[in-house]
């Protein structure tokens, strides 16, 4: 009677995986995921048939090749592994030590492993054990275990086999075992199997490599991140795996500092798969890094094009086809490294929109702002918005940089406008003063006030420039006012036993107060200049020069005021002594410019009105004023 079932049971196994390998050559098409699902649930019906009887040495090869069958067919239906296909295996394991060990007891999944390898088994059970072993080791790695990977690889070789030395480097040693696995020939076998274990090997081996190679590149291990992803790339895998390969490997030089051997990876990424758009937005990213924004900003819109189009599948190549299991069912990529994830389409467009107005494009600039300010209104979408994995800026921030975009394109009122919703934001948020102690560390409460102190400061400094380039000098008076008046609520301490903490969050905030101030004195300077308040403006030009004695053009726009007071011999002094330490001044603005925000780029090195002629005047008139001092 057992003899009748086991060859039934061979008969429905091989009826059903005849059944699938002449029905298709490849498992994308919705249609194909369908056969597999019903190839599944017909070969999960089989083993619960063949379990449902005590194992024995006749049923358990065919038993654990039904079962091999059962769980490829599930995870190549559905995409992704399950946790019961563990327990499928591991009640497998119970019933085989229960063949020759009785009353075996709950084990976990390598011990079980363990003890079976140990034991010892029949010619017969060669092929199957090692399908199976094949099959969890692609469970494990596809949950980051490669110790357990590598411990039940090397159950399967001989002790005396050079990969189990212990000498071998820690990232070398589950390759070493995957190369030494020889897999006992399956020509002898009559269960036919969906997947060769020969393949599944490859597929290990596939997988290893670029796993390791993801985790030396986030651990910032970049030789042996680059030499781990070459060795997956020289290996069995599918074009789509292949390009989120080579776009790892772009990611590893770009940080090595190779900027073209990043973008030549990334270009064979997105020739291998048109899809992996994270190539295109590193590339950009490195574009902006090499000071080329025509490449660029084609890059840019390029990839939010492709963002905002239905992308149909890309052909399986015929490596990916024959793989029920392949890398990419094993290895996540996109959710273990940022290197191959791409960004949202508003993600594209915020980056397009920086890129524009830090190049001074401001139409283009303005235009993608507006869009962002749109989608904003709508809060659930705030969420993917902004950019990942770059830092994000904080909603204000993009308010504050739309605003800046249309002082540049000269719409001066709609700038206001959107500075109105910073400070509508920021209005509840403000206390009446703020001390931050140098001396501590960063309060999440301290950090925001201070946070929507300078938002709300930099909203009223795009409101005294508009107001001011609208020909209204004493309401940009009164805005340039408002923006001191909120800047002088912080105080910067030492009230604390230890030092300085110069690389606190505070120092940066501390130097962008003193930039916003210095912009704000000047600025008012300007306005009492064109209300033809010479005296009110040259107090307000030497207050932000007190705040911040770098700011470029305050000590040159000083000099002017005193010249046209009558007061050249001082003006002359003011020059010289400014012209010793001129580089010095530069040197320090140049070291502080780079952690300002772009926002206040429309602030910095603003000149006075030019029909005052105040500049040109210095230029020509230095030389008299230097004789003059030293009469």
């Amino acid at each position: 009677m057992a003899g009748d079932c086991l060859t039934l049971w061979l008969e429905e196994n091989n009826v059903i995986v005849s059944q699938w390998q002449g029905s298709t050559s490849c498992a994308n098409t919705p249609t194909d995921k369908q056969k597999l699902q019903l190839c599944h649930a017909d070969l999960y019906r089989l083993l619960q048939k063949i379990q449902g009887l005590p194992a024995s040495p006749r049923s358990l090869p065919l038993e654990m090749s039904v079962l091999f069958n059962a769980v490829i067919c599930h995870i190549s239906a559905t995409g992704r592994i399950h946790g019961e296909h563990n327990n499928h295996i591991a009640e497998a394991l119970v019933r085989v030590l229960a063949v020759g060990s009785p009353g075996v007891t709950e084990q976990s999944s390598a011990e079980l492993w363990q003890r079976v390898l140990r034991g010892g088994y029949a010619p017969d059970m060669a092929a199957p054990l090692h399908r199976v072993a094949g099959l969890q080791g692609a469970l494990w790695l596809a949950e980051e275990k490669l110790q357990e990977v590598h411990d039940l690889i090397s159950s399967l070789l001989h002790p005396e086999d050079p990969a189990c030395s212990t000498h071998i480097r820690a990232e070398e040693k589950l390759l070493a075992v995957l190369r030494a696995w020889r897999v006992p020939s399956e020509s002898g076998e009559r269960a036919l199997v969906v997947q060769p274990v020969q393949q599944l090997r490859d597929v290990l081996y596939t997988s290893a490599a670029f796993l390791q190679g993801i985790r030396a590149m986030e651990a910032s291990q970049l030789p042996s991140a680059i030499d781990l992803l070459r060795e997956a790339a020289e290996s069995l895998c599918s074009s789509r795996v292949l390009a989120q390969m080579y776009t790892c490997l772009g990611f590893c030089f770009q940080k090595l500092e190779k900027p073209q051997t990043a973008l030549q990876y990334w270009k064979q990424a997105l020739q291998l798969d048109f899809r992996c758009l994270a190539a295109l937005h590193h590339s950009a990213a490195l574009y902006r890094a090499m000071g080329n924004v025509e490449a660029e900003l084609e890059a840019l819109s390029l990839l939010y094009k492709a963002l905002l189009s239905p992308q149909p599948e890309a052909a399986s190549s015929s490596t990916q086809a024959c793989f029920l299991i392949g890398t990419e069912l094993i290895v996540k990529a996109p959710s273990l490294t940022c290197a191959v994830r791409s960004p949202s389409p508003w993600k594209v467009k915020y980056l397009t929109a920086r890129s524009c107005l830090a190049s001074k494009r401001g139409e283009e600039a303005a235009e993608h702002y507006l869009d962002l300010l749109a989608l904003l209104q709508d809060e659930a979408h705030q969420e993917d918005l902004l950019p990942n994995p770059d830092p994000a800026p904080r909603i204000p921030e993009v308010f504050l940089e739309a605003a800046a975009s249309l002082v540049l394109e000269k719409r001066w009122q709609d700038a206001m406008t959107v500075c109105e919703e910073v400070l509508g934001r920021t209005a509840e948020l403000i206390p009446g003063s703020l001390s931050v102690d140098r001396t501590q560390g960063s309060p999440a409460g301290i950090a925001e006030q201070l946070n929507c102190i300078l938002w709300a400061s930099a909203a009223h400094l795009h409101q005294g420039l508009s107001q001011g380039l609208l020909g209204d000098h004493k309401e940009a008076v009164t805005e340039y006012t408002k923006c001191i008046n909120l800047l002088v609520k912080v105080q910067f301490t030492n009230t604390g036993a230890g030092e300085e903490m110069e690389t606190d969050w505070h120092s940066t905030e501390e130097a962008m107060l003193c930039v916003l101030k210095a912009a704000a004195f000047l600025g008012r300077g300007r306005q009492f200049l064109a209300l033809g308040k010479q005296k009110e403006s040259l107090v307000n030009v030497q207050l932000g020069l007190q705040v911040s004695p770098a700011f470029p053009g305050a000590a040159l726009t000083r000099v002017g005021l005193l010249r046209t007071l009558g007061r050249r011999t001082e003006a002359a002094s003011y020059l010289q002594r400014y012209r010793g330490e001129r580089e010095s001044l530069a040197e320090q603005w140049g070291a502080l410019k780079r952690d300002l925000p772009l926002y206040l780029d429309p602030h910095i090195g603003d000149p006075f009105p030019a029909h005052d002629s105040l500049t040109g005047e210095l230029d020509e008139s230095a030389e008299e004023m230097e004789s003059e001092a030293a009469v």
